[in-house]
């Protein structure tokens, strides 16, 4: 089975059509997003002229005499990393090495089955190194209790409402995990029985472990056990975030408060860390040292991001987002204001603030910082953009 591919796919006749509908109900390509369209190699070049591509195209060539000028048509709107798959009537070894030579992947010919589609499909990303991998986000936060947690829970279910794609959300804390709690689910395994026996950790043993919360997002859950004897080693969680990885389009990591190799690596392999502060001179200091300590295990990755929460629990005596950007250089990308009642409600149904309260403003925010951490376009997750459409529109202006 491949899992979280995007493909678009672009028939020219109706019993390719009728093959790509196949292809897309068939079980090896259940885990991904397909969408089927007329028009051939010209409906793609004009679809593609305005819009993100996915990670593959298929599409079908009926006029041999102008294919390649529509395929050079067709790389001028295409992102580089897209792989492209070419159906065509002709079974010729000349234009298939031609076709190689102008950067397309494959090309398929007449005749030919939904299950040879699908088995040329998997060849292509068959490869480790070819492989898509998810956006690694990582949730840490200054000091304990700043509501690190909290962020991370809310921002892969945000996530997933807004780009409409897999999210896997990782509570890697053993001892106090509260995941099971927030997202009000019954998890048979945890994180901490799938880190028992890394070495028998695997996609089909991941997928066991995972609990659906909804259709986008899936959660391996800590069961909060003090008395867990799992030794969590670096070799492990790598292994087991690769895995988290391959499965879903986000994995977000729930980090504990530890300074541990683990943590560390997991900082330091993360395409994007949130950094969860109190504005108080106590996770200004530790936010400080934390960014000293990035520099140089992240090399010249994007600097953390800064969170702000319970602004304004205590006016008088608390730091402004200002004292945070003249002391460590950070900008803070968002200021949670203090509401105990509202997180209080949301956590007692077992409920994220998006789906208790949709249009209060920390709702808006926690949807902000998806929209900043996701990396990309709502565009490619067309449905879940449209839905949102009128929200967005409000948060622009």
């Amino acid at each position: 089975m491949l899992h979280r591919l995007t493909i678009d796919a672009f028939s020219a006749t109706s019993s390719t059509a009728v093959l790509l509908q196949e292809a897309k109900a068939s079980q090896q390509l259940a885990r991904c997003r397909m969408s089927v369209r007329e028009g051939g190699l010209p409906a793609a070049i004009a679809y593609y002229a305005d819009q993100g591509t996915p990670q593959l195209v298929i599409v079908e060539a009926e006029d041999p005499e102008s294919l390649l000028t529509q395929l050079d048509q067709l790389a001028n709107v295409c992102d580089a990393k897209t792989q492209v798959m070419i159906v065509g009537g002709r079974n010729d070894i000349y234009l298939y090495r031609t076709l190689l030579a102008r950067g397309v992947n494959e090309y398929l010919p007449h005749p030919f089955s939904a299950r040879q589609l699908t088995d040329s499909v998997s060849g292509l990303f068959s490869d480790a190194r070819t492989a898509p991998r998810g956006r690694l986000v990582a949730f840490w936060g200054a000091r304990g209790g700043v509501g690190a947690s909290c962020m991370a829970q809310n921002t892969a279910w945000q996530l997933g409402q807004y780009l409409g794609e897999g999210v896997i959300y990782l509570d890697l804390d053993l001892a106090f995990g509260n995941s099971i709690l927030a997202y009000n689910i019954e998890a048979k395994q945890t994180v901490a029985d799938a880190l028992q026996y890394p070495e028998r950790l695997d996609e089909v043993l991941l997928e066991r472990c995972l609990v659906d919360y909804d259709e986008n997002l899936r959660i391996l859950a800590s069961a909060g056990v003090c008395s867990t004897s799992t030794t969590v080693t670096p070799e492990g969680i790598e292994l087991l975030v690769d895995l988290a990885q391959r499965l879903a389009g986000f994995v977000v990591l729930d980090l504990p408060h530890l300074w541990t190799d683990w943590t560390k690596q997991c900082l330091a392999a993360a395409d994007e860390v949130i950094l969860t502060a109190q504005p108080d001179f106590a996770s200004l200091r530790d936010c400080k040292t934390l960014l000293d300590l990035l520099v140089s295990s992240r090399g010249g990755a994007a600097k953390p991001k800064l969170v702000l929460n319970k602004v304004d629990a205590s006016k008088k005596t608390q730091l402004a987002a200002k004292d945070f950007e003249d002391s460590i250089g950070l900008i803070p990308a968002l200021s949670i204001p203090f509401e105990p009642a509202l997180f209080g409600e949301a956590s007692n149904a077992g409920q994220m603030i998006g789906e208790s309260v949709k249009t209060h403003r920390v709702a808006q925010a926690f949807a902000l910082l998806a929209q900043g951490v996701a990396g990309k376009s709502p565009n490619v997750g067309k449905a879940a953009a449209r839905k949102g459409q009128g929200i967005w529109q409000w948060l622009k202006k």
